[in-house]
């Protein structure tokens, strides 16, 4: 007997219907996998450095809200194209004692091309690892630089294509990429801050990865054993400098 074959959903599906697959089918746990619990851990401790005062705060494409979970903040608002992230991003929020001091955070389902922007502007917007599945990007990066107050930040990742493209994967997730509109690279992602008024404070790569070409070789295990321990985290920070880490990470500043 032939081994039944996986269908994919996922090719045929509108935009929201996606997401809520997405999310209902890989992001209901706040510790999915061990790569996007290490992409979380690093802008967790990013945002602690460019808002060492928790401020308010807007995340766009906040998924179920694992990093609303895990931020100081004054106040925060998440949004989401997906309805079934809204309401998982809710019920676990009801579920967490937040301190006092701070206001529980607030969740919205909406499609940011559409948001309105509220009148009161925010410290810091945030958008983790999704603006390549906007439609219309470069807008994008200007609403949410007019959704900043002077002086505040944006702080953005988004996968690398050139690692990305060269990661050979074996099980796992059996979806397609989703709605991706654009992978971009390092030159168009400057591009786009630069185009929204925003000064880039910084850029990089984090978290080096890719099994094929000219990665397998930088990545094998057999030259990190052969660096030693500090030898391999001097290794893997020139990985990162070189922009060879599976994502990008983006840090720019609205002018006063």
């Amino acid at each position: 007997m032939c081994a039944q074959q996986f269908v994919d959903r996922s090719r045929d599906m509108e935009e929201r219907s996606w997401w809520d697959l997405w999310n209902t089918s890989y992001r209901s746990s706040d510790n999915a996998d061990s790569i996007s619990a290490d992409l979380f851990s690093h802008v967790r401790n990013l945002l602690e450095h460019v808002c060492p005062v928790p401020g308010r705060m807007l995340e766009i494409a906040c998924g179920t809200g694992t990093l609303s979970r895990q931020l100081p903040f004054a106040a925060y608002h998440g949004l989401d194209i997906s309805p079934a992230a809204i309401d998982i991003a809710q019920e676990k929020s009801a579920l967490v004692r937040w301190p006092v001091a701070q206001q529980p955070p607030t969740y919205e389902p909406a499609d940011f091309h559409d948001w309105p922007l509220p009148a009161d502007p925010f410290d810091v917007v945030l958008c983790v690892d999704a603006l390549s599945c906007f439609r219309d990007q470069a807008a994008v990066m200007r609403k949410m630089s007019q959704a900043l107050k002077p002086g505040g930040y944006v702080v953005l990742t988004s996968v690398n294509p050139f690692v990305y493209n060269r990661i050979r994967r074996a099980g796992g997730v059996k979806l397609e990429n989703g709605p991706v509109s654009h992978w971009l690279k390092r030159s168009e992602f400057h591009e786009l801050v630069a185009q929204a008024g925003l000064v880039r404070e910084r850029s990089y790569t984090i978290m080096p990865r890719g099994n094929m070409g000219i990665l397998r070789l930088i990545n094998t295990r057999h030259l990190d054993t052969l660096a030693g321990r500090h030898g391999s985290a001097m290794l893997k920070k020139w990985k990162e400098s070189a922009g060879l880490g599976q994502y990008r990470v983006i840090v720019a500043r609205k002018r006063d």
